[in-house]
């Protein structure tokens, strides 16, 4: 039985959507959806209200250390403009691509309860379509929610070494019907959880073992840093 998460309120931070300035919302951002147990996100019945991310930094088979500072998110959207086929003298000159959706900006803005970080709004260039009455269970759009500058000031941080932290992205999609006339999508917010569960480097190698990427490879993406077997 299909399930959607339900809309809540900004302060309990869940997924927000919101309208913005007079222009009619014609593209709208809907539920994001969960990678399921193989990173696919075309499974329109799998949602997520948040996600996390274990700043730890681990060691990589080539020696050198990093860590997790990204986080990609994937969600569903649709396009509520209809195809208006042109027709000239009985002949049809356009099949109706003048309503669909070309993605061109995404525009991140940040709220982080640690006071000592401070994160300006950042802007993602992106290419994505979305075709004139497209619905969300058959359209998606990736989101790099963690954008290098606040990635970088969160990491470079010491709070989250002894207490999560709560961070709270907004983001807009920007750019332009195939006629040519600019539009944007709603407001919507995601939380992530933000943490480092060890200062000291996690070298699974050392060991036989490789990081535990989780579904989607990204080692403490939505789970703490950890070791798995080969």
């Amino acid at each position: 039985m299909k399930r959607r998460i339900p809309l809540v309120p900004l302060a309990l931070l869940g997924l927000l959507l919101a309208g913005c300035g007079a222009d009619p919302l014609n593209i709208v951002v809907l539920s994001a959806r969960a990678p399921g147990d193989k990173c696919a996100f075309d499974d329109d019945t799998l949602y997520v209200e948040r996600g996390s991310v274990d700043f730890r930094p681990y060691v990589l088979a080539s020696g050198a250390t990093t860590s997790t500072g990204t986080y990609g998110q994937v969600f569903g959207w649709e396009n509520n403009l209809q195809p208006l086929p042109l027709q000239v003298n009985g002949q049809t000159v356009d099949n109706g691509s003048g309503n669909d959706f070309v993605a061109d900006t995404i525009v991140y803005e940040y709220q982080y309860t640690d006071p000592s970080v401070t994160l300006g709004a950042e802007s993602q260039n992106v290419r994505a379509i979305i075709y004139a009455g497209s619905k969300p269970q058959d359209s998606s759009v990736g989101a790099s929610l963690i954008q290098p500058a606040a990635g970088t000031a969160i990491g470079n941080s010491t709070l989250i070494n002894t207490s999560a932290q709560t961070l709270l992205v907004t983001f807009q999609i920007f750019g332009k019907l195939v006629a040519g006339q600019p539009k944007y999508t709603n407001k919507v917010s995601f939380p992530l959880t933000i943490y480092r569960s060890s200062t000291a480097p996690l070298d699974c190698f050392a060991g036989g073992f490789v990081p535990a990427g989780g579904p989607c490879g990204v080692p403490g993406r939505d789970q703490p840093l950890a070791c798995q077997k080969q």
